[in-house]
């Protein structure tokens, strides 16, 4: 590493570190080694715990800005590869899990960045934890997504995703979310009975082929005003595209 990216990377740390902030870094440090365990920690689980220090305190400055603790970025901050970098970020979230971290949120603020092709919702998503978050509510929602070589990119069927929307909506909204989704599925035929025991995804999957691409853009549309202004600003490009997106093919 170059004099001036060291200088550039001592400058960060000043900012980002506080007198206070360094003494309860310490404080932690402390407990792996002052209390009969001198020596015990690895080096992995120590390069872990201090990865956690740096990491937070860029959250707890900008985490509305997901760029200043991307991989590239992270990577040339310390001087390590994207793919370790990658790697540290899960480790650190199974050992030292950020208290502050709410997938909701961050879904929200990258779900602008969607693109709509070949029939799939796809969504570029920077951080590991954030993937395996949402992953994990599409499928305990009873959908699926499409596993690509990119760990990074999302890509899922529209109508799995409407089972997203209603998993990342909180949980105040969340039954208005879903009395709006029933209500459109009954005005445009489609059995609920099982609303309750199964996915918006599937009911709409075992329509006869195209009726369900006919409507899913409108069912996505009629979800914004329960969402929130940050996710229904998202929620709206992409039912007005898969509006149009029908509209052409027909």
């Amino acid at each position: 590493m170059g004099n001036s990216a060291v200088s550039k990377a001592k400058e960060k740390y000043h900012c980002l570190f506080s007198s206070e902030d360094k003494v309860k870094a310490f404080d932690q440090l402390a407990e792996k080694y002052y209390f009969a365990n001198f020596g015990s920690t690895s080096k992995s689980d120590l390069d872990t715990l201090m990865f956690s220090f740096y990491i937070e305190r860029i959250l707890a400055v900008s985490e509305n800005d997901m760029e200043t603790y991307s991989d590239y970025t992270l990577s040339k901050d310390l001087g390590i590869t994207q793919s370790r970098i990658s790697s540290l970020k899960v480790k650190k979230e199974l050992q030292y899990p950020y208290k502050e971290f709410k997938w909701k949120d961050s879904f929200a603020r990258i779900v602008s960045n969607y693109r709509y092709e070949n029939g799939k919702i796809k969504l570029f998503i920077p951080d590991k934890n954030l993937y395996y978050e949402i992953k994990n509510a599409i499928e305990n929602a009873g959908g699926y997504v499409d596993v690509q070589l990119n760990s990074t990119l999302l890509q899922i069927s529209p109508e799995y995703f409407i089972d997203l929307i209603v998993a990342a909506t909180d949980d105040t909204n969340r039954s208005e979310v879903e009395k709006e989704l029933k209500k459109q599925l009954k005005e445009h035929k489609f059995s609920t009975e099982d609303f309750e025991r199964k996915s918006v995804g599937d009911i709409l999957k075992q329509s006869a082929p195209g009726v369900a691409t006919d409507v899913v853009g409108e069912l996505i549309s009629s979800c914004v005003p329960f969402v929130g202004p940050a996710l229904g600003k998202g929620l709206k490009m992409i039912g007005k595209e898969l509006i149009n997106a029908r509209k052409q093919s027909v």
